[in-house]
């Protein structure tokens, strides 16, 4: 029994060790499959930054800028600018339609002999409505302009706003019952420009506005209806810890001011744009704060009360900012500049942040010169249109550039 207990105990460890090493060989597989779909995870929720489908410029033998865009509801795209090339004056609002190509099917010149731009547009359920600047009509200084035109761009009414100083025009929403412009005026008489809210009916007659500014230079630049009223992002100097710092006020849908918040850092700061992310607000836009170096992406989210809840600044070591955003699935895309990276000596920069404002990717377009986008929307394929200007391409001065991209991921 002896001699054979010792062989029995052996054969017995000889099927356990066998059993333990294929448990083991499973446990290290399982690991390795395991760490691979994290990885194929980590990866699908990084996401990579979308591959341009295309891009078209267009242009003449002057300046031509692109400075809001939509996508309109048969799925081609409008652009709302400027062009010297063309038109009857010195500088002519200009609107170009196209398909989901980006190839024209019309392109219209709105002007008079002065200048005229349009900086706002949306799409009516008869046409569209522009938002701009003129000094061809009103008050023989620069004007706030508000244009109607048809669905093939034809112009039905115009109308301008304005007094003795200048006044513009930077962004544009319709209401139930009318629409509401805002930007900055200098006809206000508070010593400096203010932000400046103007109210009219569905035929572009004012109802009402309001000035909303201190002593020194306050501007709107962005807004978004939300809470039964308007928030409206801009730069003020009249409010806040000195120098230019972003300016957030809230209104009540008649323009009485609810409140208003300030942020900013030892230097300047401006607030570029603002987007409703459904649990708060963003505001893009650009600290001259030189802890990199040059100017950065400035970036923060507050609830609807305007309290922050964060703040992210985002850049190299030359000049970035942020001019526009999209909130995107898993985060927000924002549209800005650089030329801390790419190839000219500023770049058309895209990123995606996450909803606490964390970098996922970043792209450049662009070439050697100045290249620049002002308006960002999304497509009904799942890809983003970007509108701006160039100089690498097209006439060798500033050109009017559409691009398309693929879906971000």
């Amino acid at each position: 029994m002896m001699g054979y207990r010792p062989m029995k105990m052996k054969a017995a460890e000889s099927r356990m060790r066998r059993g333990i090493g294929r448990r083991s060989l499973f446990a290290v597989g399982y690991l390795i499959v395991a760490a691979l779909l994290i990885s194929t995870i980590a990866q699908t929720a990084s996401g990579q930054p979308p591959d341009l489908r295309w891009e078209k410029v267009f242009g003449g033998a002057g300046d031509e800028r692109g400075l809001s865009l939509l996508e309109t509801r048969d799925a081609g795209l409008i652009v709302a600018g400027y062009t010297g090339s063309k038109g009857a004056g010195d500088r002519d609002l200009l609107l170009i339609k196209t398909d989901k190509e980006g190839e024209v099917e019309w392109e219209r010149t709105i002007g008079g002999p002065g200048r005229d731009e349009g900086w706002a547009l949306v799409e009516t359920k008869d046409g569209f409505v522009i938002a701009g600047v003129t000094d061809s009509w009103g008050s023989g200084r620069r004007d706030l302009l508000l244009v109607k035109t048809d669905a093939e761009g034809y112009e039905r009414w115009k109308k301008t706003f304005g007094g003795a100083g200048d006044d513009w025009g930077v962004a544009l929403l319709e209401t139930r019952d009318g629409f509401i412009a805002a930007g900055v005026t200098t006809s206000s008489g508070s010593g400096g420009s203010d932000g400046w809210i103007v109210k009219t009916d569905t035929d572009g007659n004012g109802e009402w506005e309001v000035f909303i500014g201190g002593s020194k230079d306050d501007g709107f630049s962005s807004m978004v209806e939300t809470g039964g009223g308007y928030v409206l992002a801009g730069t003020t100097e009249s409010y806040g810890a000195g120098g230019k710092d972003v300016w957030l006020v809230k209104t009540d849908l008649h323009g009485e001011r609810i409140w208003e918040k300030t942020f900013g850092k030892s230097s300047d700061e401006r607030g570029n744009s603002i987007i409703d992310l459904g649990d708060g607000l963003l505001v893009v836009g650009v600290t001259e704060d030189l802890g990199s170096g040059g100017r950065d992406l400035f970036l923060i989210k507050t609830d609807y009360e305007g309290e922050k809840l964060w703040e992210k600044t985002l850049g190299g070591p030359g000049d970035d900012g942020g001019m526009a955003a999209l909130a995107v699935a898993g985060g927000v895309v924002i549209l800005g500049q650089t030329d801390s990276q790419g190839m000219g000596s500023q770049d058309l920069w895209l990123l995606k942040v996450s909803f606490e404002g964390d970098k996922i990717w970043e792209k450049t377009f662009g070439g050697r010169g100045f290249d620049l986008g002002r308006s960002i929307v999304s497509t009904k394929d799942g890809g983003m249109a970007v509108a701006g200007w160039t100089e690498s391409a097209g006439s060798g001065g500033e050109d009017l550039w559409l691009l398309k991209t693929e879906k971000p991921q």
